[in-house]
């Protein structure tokens, strides 16, 4: 392929309005260009590096037993409303919406549960046909509020999403194993820095899930995690730390102007914010209503609003605004408590309050604290439950202290279950003539966002990108001194030709300009391999560099072509090797 037919385009200086590096490198590169907030068009050169991951990610999951097929994007509003995640989407504010002439509503789909749950129902029609994994390689669209940092939080988006269906749970522990297993090839085939880690199943549902997470600074999540333990900051658990216990005593309400924050409560009365009694209201938002909780824990914690929610199977938990607190409690925020409050309002308690007896709590009135507050004496105490967010140096579940990194989330696999199925009234007869609803399990793969997480992982902060030979868009950058000297052009196309029949592919550069530029745009670009065609031709050499090792030499044109596509053969049977090993691995 000659450069001047690709549509080369480099900025000759970082854009200032990327977020991170990966996303600056390619916006420099014209890989991507920006339509619209979080919606881009991707170059010839993009489009080629898209496909050898499509490619690797197809392979994967169709080795493991998965079919390919196409879901529609248009999906009626009406199979949402069955399942009730329409009104989690619509709550979010994330899915993208669309009226036909007859008024029918549909969104553009974010994912596909729904859709191929109804698709199985027509196509199993006997146990026989199970276990079926269905999977796609598609666009996808969430109306983002804030779409940021490329391609890792786009408008619109490509995603693998694959669906297991088996009789029962014993059958989609071995699909979940599967496809697990698949991730693992997918990823160490492309050699990416990753982790599993325990994950929220969000709005998707499920009894578990696991998240693929790539390490990076630039990643949105915070992962704890130790040597036989991770999870996502939602999922985290640790142990909660030894508070400072304050002095026991018969309760008594004192005058604590000013202090409407724990810190200010604890310096006030002279404890340690552990001594100190947290008192939250949160709203719990479900499909039909939004009803006020209050939430108990202890002053130097926080809590995991995504625990709270999950526990009362609710879409979301917010904290509620001041209105709302003073409707529940009678009272401002900064002096609710338990002491004082109104009968019959709904409360729970975090386990990190068990076993204390002696609090300093809000009394529901301004400028008042109560002390010596002993729950279950003072105030009855509600059901305790793990709410708390863990946090970087706490000891884990495996009895060691957590790490902290940062991740971008690159894959997710969930157990279903029966939550679509039985919406959906979807199953088939077993051998004892009883219906039984699918077990179902679904797996996402961020193809895009793997691309820009790729670029993370693999680029220079001085020079551009490295890309890795198996999914590189070219594997050589063939460059003449003089793009309009015939023997230095036909020495360029000739290699080329020998190289691409060994399996190497080539960009020979044609176009017009200085060879500094040349040579410049080829970094930026992250071509591997490079080969100049200058002065030393006439003695039948060329100089040639390896990106990725740092090597340069200068070598006869014979032993460039050995040496080149060596190299790129070396580098693909390096990738399938690790993922064979996958395969000789238990996951």
């Amino acid at each position: 392929m000659k450069a001047s037919q690709i549509g080369i385009q480099v900025m000759r200086e970082m854009p200032s309005d990327a977020d991170d590096i990966a996303q600056a490198w390619l916006l420099r590169g014209g890989y991507i260009h920006r339509h619209a907030a979080g919606i881009f068009c991707f170059s010839g050169l993009m489009y080629r590096v898209e496909e050898k991951v499509s490619k690797i990610i197809s392979e994967e999951i169709t080795r493991n037993g998965g079919m390919q097929v196409r879901l529609p994007i248009l999906q009626s509003a009406e199979i949402w409303q069955q399942s009730g995640r329409w009104a989690v989407y619509e709550h979010e504010k994330l899915m993208f919406k669309s009226e036909d002439r007859k008024g029918r509503i549909f969104g553009m789909s974010p994912t596909a549960e729904e859709v191929v749950c109804d698709f199985a129902k027509h196509l199993i029609r006997s146990p026989a046909q199970m276990p079926l994994n269905l999977f796609q390689q598609n666009l996808k669209f969430r109306d983002e509020l804030r779409p940021r940092s490329g391609l890792l939080r786009s408008r619109e988006f490509i995603m693998m999403d694959a669906y297991s269906f088996d009789l029962d749970n014993d059958g989609l522990d071995l699909s979940y194993r599967k496809m697990r297993q698949a991730y693992h090839a997918v990823y160490k085939k492309m050699a990416f820095d990753y982790m599993i880690v325990q994950a929220d199943s969000g709005a998707i549902g499920g009894s578990a899930s696991e998240e693929f997470m790539a390490t990076s600074e630039a990643g949105e999540d915070t992962l704890l995690y130790s040597e036989n333990y991770a999870a996502n900051l939602e999922r985290a658990v640790s142990q909660t730390p030894a508070g400072e216990k304050a002095e026991d005593g018969e309760m008594k309400i004192i005058e604590t102007p000013d202090s409407e924050t724990i810190v200010k409560v604890a310096d006030f009365v002279g404890v340690a914010p552990s001594a100190v009694l947290k008192t939250l209201v949160f709203d719990l938002v479900y499909q039909d209503k939004t009803e006020p909780i209050i939430v108990l824990i202890r002053g130097d914690c926080d809590v995991n609003a995504v625990k709270l929610s999950n526990h009362f199977g609710a879409i979301a938990a917010q904290p509620s605004d001041a209105d709302t607190v003073h409707k529940v409690t009678g009272c401002a925020p900064g002096y609710v408590g338990p002491i004082g409050l109104k009968p019959g309002v709904k409360m729970i308690a975090d386990t990190s309050l068990e076993g204390v007896t002696s609090l300093v709590s809000g009394c529901c009135e301004a400028g008042k604290h109560a002390v010596h507050t002993m729950p279950g004496r003072d105030f009855d105490m509600p059901e305790t439950v793990d709410l708390r967010m863990a946090r970087v140096g706490e000891i884990g579940p495996d009895g060691v202290p957590l790490l902290q990194c940062k991740g971008i989330e690159i894959g997710h696999v969930f157990k279903l279950g029966t939550k679509y199925s039985e919406a959906l009234s979807a199953g088939v007869t077993d051998s004892n003539q009883k219906f039984q609803n699918f077990h179902m399990g679904c797996y996402g793969i961020g193809t895009t966002r793997i691309l820009q997480t790729l670029v993370d992982q693999n680029c220079d902060q001085d020079t551009g990108i490295k890309w890795p030979v198996i999914i590189a868009p070219y594997h050589a950058h063939l460059v003449p001194v003089k793009a309009d000297n015939p023997e230095m052009m036909a020495a360029a196309e000739k290699m080329a030709a020998e190289l691409e029949a060994r399996g190497c592919e080539c960009v020979v550069d044609d176009r017009k300009g200085s060879m500094g530029s040349k040579l410049k745009d080829g970094e930026i670009l992250g071509f591997p391999l490079r080969v100049v065609f200058g002065r030393d031709l006439a003695d039948g050499k060329v100089e040639i560099y390896n990106r990725l090792t740092d090597e340069k030499d200068t070598v006869t044109l014979d032993e460039a072509v050995e040496r080149l596509s060596g190299f790129v053969t070396s580098e693909i049977a390096a990738a399938n090797a690790r993922r064979d090993a996958v395969v000789a691995e238990s996951f």
